[in-house]
């Protein structure tokens, strides 16, 4: 039970910051909001920081693994890569 708790916390946590960067751009629209959405802005560094941490620690990565490789392109193979 717990597990299914921690699942989902990357994506609520990235979900619950985007609302808030919206929510301050729609208060800063109105000048009677801006205050609140001068208060929104010292906060959001700290309201990134979370989001950042939050995904780092319960993220998961679902791509190939590097192993001896330098880069790691999912998009191409690497045959396919020339050199820039």
């Amino acid at each position: 039970m717990i597990k299914k708790e921690k699942a989902g916390r990357d994506i609520a946590s990235v979900i619950a910051v985007t609302f808030y960067l919206v929510f301050y751009c729609i208060l800063l629209q109105y000048k009677v909001t801006r205050d609140i959405a001068l208060v929104m802005l010292g906060l959001a560094p700290f309201v990134l920081v979370w989001m950042v941490y939050t995904v780092l620690k319960h993220g998961k990565y679902n791509g190939p693994d590097l192993g001896n490789e330098e880069f790691g392109y999912q998009d191409k193979n690497k045959d396919e890569l020339d050199l820039f």
